[in-house]
């Protein structure tokens, strides 16, 4: 280590042939590369020098790099050292130090000096910002302080911070009594001097709610729909308890969840309900309970709006007059347009949708089986689609269509399973027929001692006959 007094080694610069002494400021960001300028800008070739780094410590000088004329080179005993001076810039008359990696503790007064031709001293203040927040982690509610340093200080510049890209104070303090989600994400401190702007930046982690970030938020739902109600906390903070309420838009009482609304438990406390209804519409509460930083139990919430949307159809009493199709939300406050489309089905399911007209009604002239279908209502927010409504228009002449054609198909089936009743019938009955007669013809012998009995009998009866016509009055002739 080289240490003399300041001033002296100064005054000794000064008393050289031809020495130069300049000052002059660098400001740097903490963490990034300090590129302290030292350039002989009246020689345009170098000549064999020796170059001086130092740092001024108190009042005494520390080395930081130097290079004799022989070449030998001096560094700190530093593994790997931050501080160095290209040698190959010196054909450039350029001897800046850079320094990696700069630390809030490396702002200073450097002296630079160059023994060559001529004598030449500069003098360099750097000057490191640096941006912080106290703390850098919280709980949704609580107080951070965010602040701009600079090493050394000074009095000559201008701070600006800016919080996600948004200006938020132009102070070198700021502070946020109750921090939210959007206040989470990166906060930069601009620093200007003499024209020019170092940033340093610094970020902010909120624990909380991270879905919804919005302490109120708006959720539409169709009727006869499904809808998620998101409320999900930070990663590796589950709450001590969570709880849904929900209560009425118009009177802030507190009214029955829906009979299909249900809620998950864990980090992940999001609800759904399961069937939209008329009247599931208004004010919905996720609650939750944790502990602090400090151990203080907070409690964060959401709550979010739910709007119930439905097509409502106005008729007039013929059946093929026309129909008006209006677009009813239960808070329709945010909406600004609406639109309605036309839904046709295809062969393999394909599907086109045509724009129709641009109002909260329309009008459907004839009620007729052309203009049968789907028909959905869309509602926006200047140009941000909000959701929609589906409403299936069914006229008379298409479902006298569809029932004639179901009875004719109801007819035939009937006849064709008629006709296969006779068919079985009849052929069961032939079945029997021939099964009887395989039967007899079980046994032939038998059959035919049957058969000569009947003949037999028959014979004795025809002579019985003629034998009572011919012999009236005569003795009677036995047949046998």
């Amino acid at each position: 280590m080289n240490k003399k007094p300041f001033l002296i080694v100064l005054g000794l610069a000064l008393v050289f042939e031809g020495a130069q002494c300049q000052e002059r400021e660098v400001f740097v960001a903490l963490g990034s590369v300090a590129v302290l300028p030292c350039v002989d800008e009246t020689s345009a070739v170098s000549h064999p020098t020796a170059v001086y780094w130092s740092r001024i410590v108190g009042n005494a000088l520390k080395t930081v790099w130097r290079r004799e004329k022989s070449g030998l080179e001096f560094r700190p005993v530093r593994n790997p050292p931050r501080a160095n001076c290209p040698v190959p810039n010196f054909g450039k008359a350029d001897y800046s130090l850079h320094i990696a990696e700069i630390t809030f503790e490396d702002g200073g007064k450097y002296i630079c000096e160059v023994e060559g031709k001529t004598r030449m001293t500069k003098l360099i203040n750097l000057r490191v910002v640096k941006a912080s927040l106290s703390p850098a982690v919280v709980v949704e509610g609580s107080r951070i302080e965010a602040t701009c340093h600079v090493s050394p200080g000074t009095q000559s510049i201008k701070f600006n911070w800016k919080r996600n890209g948004s200006s938020a104070s132009r102070m070198s303090r700021a502070s946020i009594s109750s921090v939210s989600q959007r206040d989470a994400g990166t906060w930069t401190c601009q620093v200007s001097y003499n024209g020019r702007v170092v940033e340093a930046t610094t970020s902010l982690e909120v624990k909380g709610i991270i879905i919804p970030q919005d302490e109120f938020s708006v959720v539409y739902a169709d009727v006869g729909s499904s809808v998620s109600l998101p409320c999900v906390f930070t990663d590796g903070l589950i709450p001590n308890t969570v709880i849904w309420n929900r209560t009425s838009t118009t009177s802030n009482a507190h009214v029955p969840l829906p009979a299909s609304f249900e809620a998950s438990a864990g980090p992940s406390a999001s609800a759904a309900i399961q069937r939209v209804e008329d009247g599931d519409e208004g004010m919905y509460t996720c609650s939750g309970m944790m502990s602090g930083l400090n151990g203080e139990r907070i409690k964060v919430q959401r709550k979010m709006e739910l709007v119930v949307s439905r097509v409502l159809r106005s008729s007039s009493s013929s059946g093929n007059g026309p129909v008006t199709l209006t677009c009813n939300l239960s808070n329709s406050d945010q909406i600004t347009s609406y639109e309605w489309l036309r839904v046709t089905y295809g062969p393999n399911d394909t599907q086109t949708v045509t724009s129709v007209q641009k109002t909260k009604s329309f009008r459907i002239q004839e009620s007729t089986e052309k203009n049968a279908g789907e028909w959905v209502c869309r509602y926006y927010r200047n140009e941000e689609l909000l959701g929609n409504a589906t409403y299936h228009l069914l006229v008379m002449g298409a479902v006298k269509s569809e029932n004639s054609s179901s009875g004719n198909k109801t007819a035939l089936v009937m006849g064709l399973g008629f006709m296969f009743l006779v068919i079985f019938l009849i052929l069961f009955q032939m079945y029997r027929n021939y099964r009887r007669k395989r039967k007899i013809l079980l046994y032939p012998a038998m059959e035919t001692i049957v058969h000569q009995a009947a003949t037999e009998r028959e014979q004795r009866e025809r002579c019985r006959g003629k034998m009572a016509e011919a012999c009236v009055g005569e003795p009677k002739t036995v047949c046998v």
